[in-house]
């Protein structure tokens, strides 16, 4: 009998190293929380980069929306220092204002044709008058002897006349000249002006 026991236990005692070992179920449930405390780590990391990425993404927008208030502000007082500068410019408009007033010239005369009439026409070699009135338009007397004479373009009359009388202010004089056409056909123009010189006058036909 004692020996059946004996060998009942060394078989069971073999059974049992062969079965498979079973963990602990505690065992079990601390890998699951180790997994899960992993998995929230891992989490929490993404968002912290996450929340890091989109903050850098934010300052330059913030950087930018604070350089524009300055430059708007950089604006704003130059428009109002344009606004407030031009309040000096009146004065010297005022000041140069009485400038608009004509001096009278000392020296100064009009010089009206009678004779011919502009663009006359004549035939080859003709004669005709020609007669000027000058007139004093200064403010100071003329001497007589004050010359009247040609000046540029085709000599068609006395290229020189000395008015024999002294004009005073307003006072005027005719002087008249012996015109001769010449000889070929065209147009042509004689320019004379009083001695100074102070005004001129001119001569201008067509020859056919």
């Amino acid at each position: 009998m004692p020996k059946k026991l004996l060998l009942l236990l060394t078989l069971a005692l073999l059974l049992a190293a062969c079965l498979p070992s079973q963990q602990p179920a505690v065992d079990v449930k601390e890998q699951v929380n180790t997994a899960v405390a992993g998995t929230m780590e891992v989490n929490e990391q993404i968002a912290q980069s996450v929340e890091e990425t989109v903050s850098a993404q934010q300052q330059p927008e913030a950087t930018l929306e604070s350089e524009q208030a300055g430059s708007e502000a950089n604006n704003v007082i130059l428009q109002t220092t344009e606004t407030l500068t031009p309040t000096a410019t009146p004065f010297g408009i005022v000041t140069n204002t009485p400038t608009n007033t004509p001096i009278p010239l000392k020296y100064t005369c009009s010089v009206y044709k009678k004779k011919p009439k502009d663009n006359e026409t004549f035939n080859t070699n003709q004669k005709f008058d020609v007669k000027f009135t000058v007139t004093n338009t200064g403010t100071r007397p003329w001497p007589k002897g004050i010359d009247f004479k040609y000046v540029s373009g085709t000599k068609l009359a006395t290229a020189r006349f000395e008015i024999p009388v002294e004009l005073q202010p307003g006072q005027s004089y005719e002087i008249s000249l012996d015109g001769q056409a010449p000889d070929k056909k065209g147009f042509y123009v004689m320019t004379y002006f009083v001695d100074g010189p102070m005004c001129y006058g001119y001569i201008a036909i067509n020859v056919k």
